[in-house]
Protein backbone atom coordinates (compact mmCIF):
# COMPACT_ATOMS: atom_id res chain seq x y z
CA UNK A 1 0.00 0.00 0.00
CA UNK A 2 1.68 3.25 -0.88
CA UNK A 3 2.19 5.98 2.07
CA UNK A 4 0.03 9.06 1.43
CA UNK A 5 2.16 12.04 0.90
CA UNK A 6 2.44 14.55 3.32
CA UNK A 7 1.02 18.02 2.64
CA UNK A 8 2.49 20.22 4.52
CA UNK A 9 5.99 19.16 4.16
CA UNK A 10 8.50 21.32 3.72
CA UNK A 11 6.36 24.12 2.87
CA UNK A 12 7.40 27.66 3.69
CA UNK A 13 6.30 29.70 6.10
CA UNK A 14 9.02 32.77 6.50
CA UNK A 15 6.72 35.69 6.14
CA UNK A 16 4.08 35.30 8.18
CA UNK A 17 5.17 32.50 10.45
CA UNK A 18 2.17 30.48 9.92
CA UNK A 19 1.30 27.13 7.78
CA UNK A 20 -0.92 26.72 4.78
CA UNK A 21 -4.64 26.60 5.24
CA UNK A 22 -4.04 22.72 5.33
CA UNK A 23 -5.47 20.75 8.49
CA UNK A 24 -2.98 18.88 10.56
CA UNK A 25 -0.16 21.35 9.65
CA UNK A 26 2.16 23.29 12.12
CA UNK A 27 5.21 25.29 11.97
CA UNK A 28 8.57 22.93 12.58
CA UNK A 29 10.26 23.79 16.05
CA UNK A 30 13.62 24.86 15.45
CA UNK A 31 16.06 27.99 15.23
CA UNK A 32 14.73 29.28 11.63
CA UNK A 33 11.24 27.41 11.62
CA UNK A 34 10.92 28.28 7.64
CA UNK A 35 8.53 25.25 7.10
CA UNK A 36 5.92 23.06 8.26
CA UNK A 37 5.27 19.53 9.21
CA UNK A 38 2.87 16.88 9.93
CA UNK A 39 0.92 17.75 13.49
CA UNK A 40 0.84 14.35 15.24
CA UNK A 41 -2.17 14.48 17.84
CA UNK A 42 -0.52 12.19 20.58
CA UNK A 43 -3.29 12.50 23.25
CA UNK A 44 -6.10 11.71 20.06
CA UNK A 45 -4.54 7.74 20.30
CA UNK A 46 -4.68 6.72 23.89
CA UNK A 47 -7.88 6.16 25.32
CA UNK A 48 -8.24 5.80 28.99
CA UNK A 49 -10.06 2.82 30.31
CA UNK A 50 -13.43 3.77 32.57
CA UNK A 51 -13.17 1.81 35.76
CA UNK A 52 -16.18 -0.79 36.09
CA UNK A 53 -19.25 0.93 38.25
CA UNK A 54 -19.01 -0.63 41.71
CA UNK A 55 -21.97 -1.34 43.49
CA UNK A 56 -23.24 0.17 46.98
CA UNK A 57 -22.18 -1.73 49.82
CA UNK A 58 -25.31 -2.52 51.76
CA UNK A 59 -26.24 0.05 54.75
CA UNK A 60 -25.71 -2.50 57.35
CA UNK A 61 -21.85 -3.62 56.28
CA UNK A 62 -21.14 0.42 55.66
CA UNK A 63 -22.33 0.78 59.48
CA UNK A 64 -20.38 -2.11 60.72
CA UNK A 65 -17.42 -1.03 59.15
CA UNK A 66 -16.32 -3.56 56.94
CA UNK A 67 -14.90 -3.05 53.39
CA UNK A 68 -15.71 -4.43 49.46
CA UNK A 69 -13.42 -7.60 50.09
CA UNK A 70 -14.85 -8.62 53.84
CA UNK A 71 -18.47 -8.13 52.18
CA UNK A 72 -17.40 -10.15 49.81
CA UNK A 73 -16.38 -12.95 51.81
CA UNK A 74 -19.10 -12.93 53.29
CA UNK A 75 -21.52 -13.11 50.88
CA UNK A 76 -19.84 -16.02 49.73
CA UNK A 77 -20.33 -17.65 53.07
CA UNK A 78 -24.22 -17.32 53.02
Amino acid sequence: MPRSKNLCLRKSVKNPNRCVKVKGCKVAKGPKRSFCRKSHNKTKRKTAKKAPKRKRRSEVSRLKGHSRKTQRALAKLR
